[in-house]
């Protein structure tokens, strides 16, 4: 950056809050700090500052001065974009299992309060930026997030306390960097290529992992990313704090369209685990689809402007995404490469200065892009999820697809910004990004199978409710899962509550994580939303599979039922069910599903039925199950007065493993573990 002529008597770096950005006629202005352009400023720029800077331009801002060696590149401040993009998303996927454990405790009201005041803190963006001024305000916020990052990879510091200040610093930080991002030439395109590349590294990071964040995993992996990303952030943050001391700040409320953003791309577009489930497709290809939007999406800023070109796109962005939602599994990975090629081109458009955004004050324009962008995302993600504990009054797929709209209004009520400068660097950078998680891939180790060995026709069973791999502690524990598969000898593994990508799962698909560590043939059963359902595991050869839904009858979400008929020694076979009824105070409910259930046994005889039926001992459930000629394994072979949930504090008996004729029972075994709110069940099957 040029420094300043010699006859000023300090460089702008060092000057004082009160002598930068700005005449002493703005500072004095109430409720507007130092370095924000007055509405007549922002309209009339002067033609020579005496201090040396640049004039500013007729929007208020300074031209990007390119220090860095590759073409079109990025200041600091763009920079500070993609690091606190991807700080962002991990704190808001930490929250999710974190809010699910308030909304078991206390329940979904509760959940909801706590949300809207954790994500609504980001509203404090206007009060400290009218406090310590625009410049300290990027500062401390960014070096804040930086800490309370490196806190929450701390276990036993990561609570829910913890980690709701550390979305709030989040959305804050990103907030305010935002908001310095646009105080420079072709800052709305700059900004949402900063963002792109965001979820560019943020999936390049997660891809390898196989979804499991990084501030889950603790450990080497853990650890290296949090250091680096804390670092990355107070280091930029610093030396942007030295080098951009008179950048002046545009004030703009229409910062708020940040939340529906990264609700969209956090829980919906960029989610590999959503894709996947929805589309039916492996993991991998679901990165694909996604890196190939990305990349058109950052493309697609440097093309010639068709006036045409917003008001189709505020329109196409929430017509795919509903169709995302209800439409068949192949359109899933199309529909999700267009939403995300025109994110970035209404996220340009939404941003750019407004006119009545000049006259607002930093207090109030912050505070404002500040409560919208939090309850913003919560208006979002959180009906989405609670829709199947307590039911919307609408489908939960009007909620993410109101969150596009809002986003589409947002760019079709804007003037359309300037074509930028073509950015190869950008583009190269996120296709090199793109690149890392198929190599890292080649390189992990090789699955294990399960146990083979079934002489004599008997085999072992693990039937677990395994709480979407979060732990009673509102953990994300798939380690532990898979130890407890692994530990317990099992040939054949039915499991329920196989989280996809739901936001209570921290966005992790368990399914694809212990398929990428068993060599097993899965069976899945989708329920709900295809984010959520049953799976049979095993590695014996599988003959015949079913997956098919349950009657919803009044419940809160749709359940499934999953068959597996699989070839044992000897000539045997077994057919393995595995289901999950309706919980709280649904026995109509539950009787209704059973009856599915019961007429596919009829049909094809079940060997072994078994899951979570959340139906005590003496029940009309059970005894409809037992009439149909069913019988207990836990009151055959184990300890009747075993209970099996919660884990915590056990008190009910509701998962069960029912043998027909047929099939013998030895060794029931309740296993103890805090893995999840249900306890396994292992059992050894006598097929005959």
């Amino acid at each position: 950056m040029p420094l300043p002529s010699s006859s000023s008597a300090a460089s702008p770096a060092r000057r004082p809050p009160s002598e930068a950005g700005t005449a002493a006629p703005d500072a004095a202005e109430p409720g507007r700090d130092p370095g924000e352009p007055t509405a007549a400023g922002a309209a009339e720029a002067p033609d020579a500052p005496e201090d040396g800077r640049p004039a500013l331009s007729t929007a208020g801002v300074l031209p990007v001065r390119h220090r860095w060696p590759w073409p079109g590149a990025a200041p600091l401040t763009s920079v500070l974009v993609v690091l606190t993009t991807i700080a962002a998303l991990e704190m808001l996927r930490a929250a999710g299992p974190l809010l699910d454990g308030v909304a078991v405790r206390h329940g979904v009201p509760w959940a909801a309060l706590t949300a809207v005041v954790a994500f609504g803190a980001a509203a404090l963006a206007g009060p400290l930026t009218w406090w310590v001024g625009s410049r300290e305000a990027v500062l401390l916020s960014v070096c804040g997030l930086a800490v309370l990052r490196l806190v929450v990879q701390v276990p036993a510091a990561r609570g829910l306390v913890t980690v709701s200040a550390a979305v709030a610093a989040a959305l804050i930080a990103l907030l305010l960097v935002l908001r310095a991002a646009l105080g420079t030439q072709d800052g709305p395109a700059w900004v949402a290529r900063a963002v792109a590349l965001g979820v560019a590294i943020d999936l390049a990071v997660r891809l390898p992992l196989d979804l499991w964040d990084p501030v889950w995993r603790g450990g080497p992996i853990g650890w290296s990313v949090a250091l680096l990303l804390a670092l990355a952030l107070a280091g930029a943050a610093w030396a942007r704090y030295r080098e951009n001391a008179s950048v002046p700040m545009p004030v703009t409320a229409q910062l708020a369209v940040a939340g529906p953003v990264l609700a969209l791309l956090g829980v919906f577009l960029a989610s590999p685990a959503f894709l996947a489930s929805q589309g039916g497709m492996t993991q991998a290809s679901a990165g694909m689809w996604i890196a190939g939007g990305v990349l058109l999406g950052i493309a697609g800023l440097s093309l010639p402007r068709l006036p045409v070109a917003g008001p189709v796109a505020a329109v196409a962005l929430p017509s795919a995404v509903l169709l995302l939602l209800v439409a068949p599994a192949p359109l899933a990975g199309p529909l999700t490469l267009l939403a995300l090629a025109l994110l970035p081109l209404l996220l340009t458009r939404a941003v750019t200065l407004r006119e009545e955004g000049r006259r607002r004050t930093a207090l109030l324009g912050m505070t404002l892009a500040g409560l919208g962008c939090g309850l913003g995302y919560v208006a979002v993600v959180l009906p989405y999820q609670a829709h199947y504990e307590m039911p919307m009054p609408v489908p939960n797929v009007v909620f993410p697809v109101l969150g596009a709209a809002v986003v589409g209004w947002a760019a079709w009520t804007a003037s359309p910004p300037a074509r930028p400068a073509r950015a190869v660097a950008p583009l190269l950078t996120a296709g090199v990004l793109f690149a890392m998680p198929p190599l890292s891939g080649a390189l992990s180790p090789a699955p294990h199978p399960l146990p083979t060995d079934t002489a004599d026709g008997s085999y072992r069973l693990l039937s677990w409710n395994v709480h979407y791999a979060v732990d009673r502690d509102a953990e994300l524990v798939p380690e532990k899962i898979l130890s407890v598969i692994r530990d317990s000898g099992a040939h054949v593994v039915v499991l329920q509550e196989v989280p996809r990508g739901w936001p209570v799962a921290g966005g992790t698909d368990l399914l694809a994580w212990l398929e990428n560590r068993l060599d097993v043939t899965a069976v899945w059963a989708p329920a709900a939303d295809r984010q959520f359902g049953n799976v049979i595991l095993t590695s014996l050869p599988v003959t015949e599979s079913v997956s098919r839904s349950l009657p919803q009858a009044g419940g809160t979400m749709g359940r499934s039922l999953a068959v597996a008929e699989i070839e044992l020694a000897d000539g045997l076979t077994t057919r393995v069910a595995t289901t999950h009824l309706q919980h709280d105070d649904a026995r109509e409910t539950r009787l209704t599903q059973l009856a599915t259930v019961l007429a596919d046994h009829r049909e094809a005889p079940f060997s072994v039925l078994a899951g979570d039926f959340n139906a005590e001992p003496g029940s009309t459930e059970i005894d409809t199950v037992l009439d149909a000629g069913f019988r207990s394994a836990q009151d055959e072979a184990g300890d009747p007065e075993a209970f099996t949930a919660p884990t915590h504090d056990p008190a009910h008996r509701i998962d069960w493993v029912f043998g027909s004729e047929g099939a013998d029972f030895d060794a029931f075994t309740v296993q103890d573990s805090t893995a999840s709110d249900h306890a396994p069940l292992t059992v050894t099957v006598i097929q005959r």
